[in-house]
């Protein structure tokens, strides 16, 4: 693939009509189709259609190979060209070409670009390119699943089809998994295409069924085949969990139909309209009616794994939400589903029908604003605490201290400055930090993430090395990661700031029982001697 500087000095170039920017540009190897009109001293002697011929292989003269090479799909261009470029190639195209050294124009429109590529190298598989419709799409990457129409026959007999399937789930991560013959091809395929596109992959037998052959599948052993692959769709996984400050895994959102959208409701008070389709535990059914429900995302009407997948959909957007066998996950709230623990993971089918314009990601930019919708989220994480629903408070938290930064760097300006200017509000913002990092941890110690919780603490007495609250919850944060030595340190520490807390002196008692019972549980299982040594 070149470009207009590939071309020789004494060939000069004039584009007449401009290809899009992202039409596909030919290289060496590849079927071409052109159209073309020659004109000798001003005057055509020669035009033709339907020419179709392989890029660099000496097809046509050295003049086209050179020249469509510069070009795109969609192109035509104007190339003056000197004689001694018009050798090679059939007789018919320079049959009323001069020989008497006069430059010779040529006018070609590139019609078609079939790409042509040896996938593995070896000439194993060779790909062609049959329709490519959406250039502008992203290809898939190894860990997505995609779907694919797939169609089998012999090279031998190519329009009688040996096996055909439309709407193939195929996942790239695990291409040996999958059912369909000649997958790992498939997979090297599907890394280059874009939504929409139509392969044929020409595979040697030995990256087809082998010298054994496939008699399920009528193959004959050592036998070439042909694989056409469309690829229809890629799925769109994302840890919708994860986005609301969850713990990694708990709610994966997989897209089945996608939206070209970055728009999504977001927690911060959006309404939409969003229908539950299913709810699936393997293959029993937990919902089979369709639930339409309109709420506003984030205040607790729907179930915490609902409530995160929906913050993450796209409008018109249906997906497949996965979520842990967690109880507090599933209910209160719609669907309302009484799982227990050691059932399998919760499939949901959800469609997202509607929702509102959701307020900016970065939050007002107004810093007095700011700092009213700070304090207005905060208040709804603590609603949600008193009420129970504990991650949707965590996430409010969350939400809060990520958009309460110190400092910020305006757009084009390469120094920060402060987000709060008035000392007031700044003062006021800090507060309002720590106080939902201290509501986080309370909120971390409900959902066992004890280390968690004594990493907000920590960041809260980095500023007040004397506050209470933030020492007695790192203590028990401390005690959780079974961290004895530390979680006693935070305790005395309290004393000395408060010798009259009786909460730290249960905790100090607490930390020590525990401390004794583990290593009376480590004698037993390892010996005194070692676990001794340990110590």
């Amino acid at each position: 693939m070149g470009g207009e500087e590939d071309l020789p000095a004494d060939i000069k170039k004039e584009i007449v009509t401009k290809a899009v920017y992202s039409a596909r540009a030919p290289k060496t190897g590849d079927e071409v189709e052109i159209r073309f009109a020659t004109v000798v001293a001003n005057w055509p002697v020669h035009h033709g259609s339907g020419v179709c011929f392989t890029l660099g292989r000496g097809e046509v003269m050295e003049a086209w190979d050179r020249i469509v090479a510069t070009m795109k799909k969609g192109e035509t261009s104007k190339f003056t060209v000197p004689e001694m470029y018009l050798s090679g190639g059939p007789d018919r195209f320079r049959e009323k070409l001069p020989d008497d050294g006069q430059d010779v124009i040529f006018e070609i429109e590139l019609v078609a670009v079939r790409s042509i590529t040896d996938l593995f190298g070896d000439g194993g598989v060779v790909q062609r390119l049959l329709l490519e419709e959406d250039a502008y799409g992203p290809s898939p990457k190894v860990t997505d699943e995609v779907q694919i129409n797939y169609a089998l026959a012999l090279k031998s007999a190519p329009e009688e089809l040996l096996e055909e399937r439309l709407h193939v789930d195929f996942r790239m991560a695990s291409s040996s998994l999958n059912t369909l013959l000649c997958s790992k091809a498939i997979h090297k395929a599907l890394l280059s295409m874009k939504p929409k596109t139509y392969v044929q992959l020409t595979c040697r037998s030995d990256y087809a069924a082998g010298a054994a052959g496939d008699e399920d599948r009528g193959i004959p052993p050592n036998t070439d085949v042909l694989v056409r692959i469309e690829l229809v769709q890629i799925y769109e996984f994302e840890d919708a969990g994860k986005k609301a400050f969850w713990e990694e895994n708990l709610v994966m959102k997989k897209a089945i139909v996608t939206v070209p959208s970055r728009l999504c409701p977001g927690f911060d008070g959006t309404w939409c309209k969003v229908k539950v389709l299913s709810a699936k535990v393997g293959e029993e059914e937990k919902v089979t009616e369709e639930i339409m429900v309109n709420t506003i995302v984030g205040n607790g009407e729907m179930c915490d794994a609902l409530e995160g997948a929906c913050a993450r959909m796209r409008k018109g957007e249906v997906a497949l939400v996965t979520v842990k066998p967690i109880p507090s996950l599933h209910t209160p709230g719609i669907p309302s589903l009484e799982i227990s623990a050691g059932a399998g993971d919760v499939v949901y089918k959800l469609e997202m029908v509607d929702f509102g314009h959701p307020p900016p990601e970065e939050g007002p930019s107004d810093s007095t604003k700011l700092l009213e919708f700070c304090q207005k989220q905060k208040g709804r994480g603590s609603d949600h605490f008193k009420a129970g629903r504990v991650r949707l408070a965590y996430e409010r938290y969350s939400r809060v201290v990520a958009l309460l930064p110190r400092y910020k760097r305006p757009l084009g300006s390469s120094t920060s400055v402060e987000v709060f200017e008035d000392p007031r509000e700044r003062k006021a913002a800090e507060e309002l930090k720590n106080t939902c990092r201290l509501n986080l941890a309370a909120c971390a110690l409900k959902l066992d993430l004890a280390y968690s919780a004594a990493r907000f603490c920590d960041e809260v007495l980095k500023e007040d090395p004397r506050n209470v609250k933030a020492l007695y919850r790192r203590a028990q944060g401390r005690l959780g990661s079974k961290d004895f030595e530390e979680a006693v340190s935070d305790c005395k520490a309290i004393l000395e700031l408060e010798p009259g807390n009786k909460d730290a002196r249960l905790l100090a008692q607490k930390v020590r029982q525990e401390e004794k019972e583990q290593l009376r549980m480590q004698k037993e299982q390892f010996g005194a001697s070692l676990v001794r040594k340990l110590a």
